[in-house]
């Protein structure tokens, strides 16, 4: 050990001439120095809506896969290159040989260098986001800023970053030491960044190539999204480690690569069995890890990091959001288990007026950490179904280049360049999906994937459908190779019971019912008759119902609607779907112009009740807003503006309407905003919005002199529509 320590000692004083130091610590810091530097210049507008934040965890986030991939990685070739050059360039390595130490002393001692100065680099990373995010904090200071510091998650992200470098630091000395000349090691570093930079844009993981592991670190820079913060690109990182430094070590000892493992039968007996040793340990590592269920039921617990008030937690059916539990929240923890059977469907998880959507089913367990207040929310979630909630989340449909051949119409008269194109895409996105896993290798499960591959097949059946709508419905030089028509067909021929739900799946059936003929004629009546004939079932329901819901959208008077409703609902057998269609022909009816609007009461500042009837013969403007709305708060003073452009006609109100939970924040901001515009505070701003289907604000509304719909999504004031719509309105 006191050889290995003098030996260290000696490597780092040949290094000192080399800036290596030096450039580990500008590396480390140039990142959070350029985002600092741009903060001063072009600060971010951060509203007192957002969540509070710790200012640490943040920058180091933030940043952290920029830093990983390129400058992390480009600092770890440059450093092993320039430390093995040293002793190729003066005979340091015979040199160093002559002394009473062994080779792999001395190859070891090279190996802690090269570590030493990446640890540095990254320590110098971690340092300066923390010392550039604090200046930040006192020169733009916000009240959702927090100084909060958890020095366990730190100390895991530092150890996880550490082990990260382990391989390449590793196979970089390798290739220094097996290559004398600098270029041709320092270009096969550049060509793993490449690698790199490709995964990024393609989204997709080369687990093979021993660099991309940094790429597979950096889809997770948050330790908080992972199960164990020693995962599966850490476990690269040590097995890359091991293989390439038992690899430079004996090249290194051998001077050359056939004197190291081909030298004589016995050699290369052994390097047979270590590559094939190497071979099946690699196939075990990288392997993605199944779905594997936990057992009867399902468990989901969790921790809300809130100040609002919020007494217990609810889990819908996404469909027909039907309650299937519910859970208690004391001191912010919650946990619900349930034995019952309950069948692989999404899912939503509500509390207040938040939710988030999961994919469950039998033997699941979930473990939420959510942040959230009145407006933004961020959630933590680790799951035996992790691949799955990854990949809902991420965007998914065509590749860029059939997607721009789509929205420009590139091939509406070559149609064999466009069926060439969309079979290209279909076997990439198929391949990309069969292969996804999660940060951690997590696969997605076999009922999921089977689902995503027949949602995958349907949009390119629906995109086919719509080309042919461009093109021609009888030109046969416009159809589909068979071949690909039937591989999509094939793939949906046994349909899975999300893919019966899925709305793209209805429609395309809806299609599949008629014609070429009948597609140019009354469709809609045809399919109704084709509809009614159909057995009686569950599939008929959502056929009809889809249907149903469609053509009553496409009706604009109300009695015609009616009439469609009650000659089609009776047909219905399903108590869900009828429910369903009721609820459609009802929002539908409350929100066509001309309809009966609610005769809302609402409170002004001093706690009098008002009722919206008070302005009975006027053209009533309603702001709908709160003050935890940001972009509501930023539209109001054109609100005011235009309250005040149309004060002098008669027949024209504006008036805002506060949907604040607690009256006293609405109070307290029009002290500091006061407004000419009549403030008013409605109580019941939920059972309000349920009703008329308002899912955001701001929302704007106009009611007509006799209390009825005029525009029930009105354009915002800044539009020019807007001063259209009320120039048709105003009255001398």
């Amino acid at each position: 050990m006191k050889k290995l320590n003098t030996l260290v000692s000696t490597e780092w004083l040949k290094i000192k001439g080399l800036g290596l130091v030096y450039l580990a610590v500008a590396l480390g810091i140039l990142i959070p120095l350029l985002g600092f530097i741009f903060q001063i210049f072009n600060p971010v507008f951060i509203t007192p809506e957002e969540l509070p934040y710790s200012v640490f965890e943040s920058a180091i986030t933030e940043n952290f896969k920029a830093f990983t991939l390129f400058f992390l990685l480009l600092y770890i070739v440059i450093a092993a290159n320039r430390i093995a050059q040293i002793d190729h360039k003066n005979n340091g390595w015979q040199l160093m040989e002559t002394q009473p130490i062994s080779k792999f002393q001395l190859y070891f001692s090279k190996y802690l260098v090269v570590l030493v100065l990446s640890f540095l680099c990254i320590i110098s990373y971690l340092g300066s986001s923390i010392l550039f995010s604090l200046l930040d904090y006192y020169i733009h200071p916000s009240e959702v800023k927090l100084l909060t510091f958890d020095t366990v998650w730190f100390l895991k992200t530092l150890i996880r970053s550490c082990i990260a470098v382990l391989g390449i630091a590793a196979l970089q000395l390798c290739i220094s030491v097996a290559f004398p000349g600098f270029i041709w090691a320092f270009l096969i570093g550049i060509l793993g960044l490449i690698v790199n930079m490709f995964s990024l844009v393609q989204k997709q993981a080369f687990p093979y190539c021993p660099y991309n592991y940094l790429y597979i670190l950096g889809k997770s820079p948050n330790i908080r999204s992972l199960s164990q913060f020693i995962s599966y690109s850490e476990y690269l990182s040590i097995f890359w480690a091991i293989i390439f430094f038992i690899i430079g070590y004996f090249w290194y000892r051998g001077k050359s690569f056939k004197t190291a493992f081909l030298k004589n039968k016995k050699q290369i007996t052994v390097s047979t069995a270590f590559i094939l040793i190497l071979a099946a340990t690699f196939y075990i590592l990288q392997k993605p890890k199944p779905y594997k269920s936990e057992g009867e039921g399902i468990v989901i617990t969790g921790k809300l990091n809130t100040d609002l008030k919020i007494d217990s937690v609810k889990i819908f059916s996404k469909d027909f959001h039907k309650k299937i539990g519910s859970a208690a929240v004391k001191n912010g923890i919650f946990s619900w288990e349930t034995k019952q059977q309950i069948p692989f469907d999404l899912y939503s998880f509500e509390f207040g007026t938040k939710k988030i959507d999961f994919m469950m089913g039998n033997g699941d367990r979930f473990d939420f950490n959510i942040y959230c207040n009145a407006v933004k929310m961020q959630y933590f979630l680790t799951t035996n179904r992790s691949a799955e909630q990854n990949h809902k989340n991420q965007e998914d449909g065509f590749g860029f280049e059939f997607t721009y051949a789509i929205d420009e119409q590139k091939y509406n008269d070559d149609p064999k360049k466009f069926y060439e194109l969309a079979q290209s895409d279909w076997e990439k996105n198929i391949d990309r999906l069969t292969h996804y896993t999660d940060t951690e290798n997590n696969a997605l499960s076999d009922e999921y994937l089977a689902y995503k591959k027949q949602l995958l097949a349907i949009q390119y059946l629906n995109e086919i459908n719509n080309y042919r709508k461009m093109t021609s419905w009888d030109n046969p030089k416009f159809a589909a190779p068979k071949t690909f028509l039937d591989e999509l067909n094939t793939k949906i021929k046994k349909p899975t019971a999300l893919l019966s739900k899925d709305n793209d799946y209805i429609q395309y059936k809806l299609e599949q019912m008629l014609t070429d003929k009948e597609k140019v004629s009354n469709s809609d009546s045809i399919l109704f008759v084709k509809l009614n004939a159909l057995p009686t079932g569950i599939n008929k329901d959502r056929l009809l119902a889809k249907h149903l819901v469609k053509s009553m959208e496409l009706e604009s008077d109300s009695i015609s609607r009616k009439q469609l409703f009650d000659r089609e609902f009776k047909m219905l057998e399903s108590n869900d779907y009828k429910k369903l269609a009721a609820s459609s022909l009802e929002q539908l009816s409350i929100s066509q112009k001309g309809a009966p609007f609610t005769d809302l009461k609402f409170l002004d500042n001093n706690g009098k009740v008002h009722q919206l009837s008070e302005y009975k013969g006027k053209y009533v403007v309603i702001d709908l807003w709160a003050t935890w709305c940001g972009p509501c708060k930023q539209i109001r003073p054109v609100f005011d503006t235009r309250s005040n452009q149309y004060r002098h006609y008669s027949n024209i109100q504006f008036i805002s309407i506060s949907l604040d939970e607690d009256r006293s924040k609405w109070l307290n901001y029009l002290k500091t905003k006061p407004s000419k515009v009549p403030q008013y505070w409605l109580s019941d701003a939920n059972q309000f919005m349920s009703k008329y289907k308002i899912q955001s604000i701001p929302r704007f509304i106009i009611i007509d002199p006799e209390g009825k719909v005029f525009n029930l999504n009105t354009p915002f004031p800044d539009e020019d529509n807007f001063v259209e719509i009320l120039d048709k309105l105003k009255k001398y």
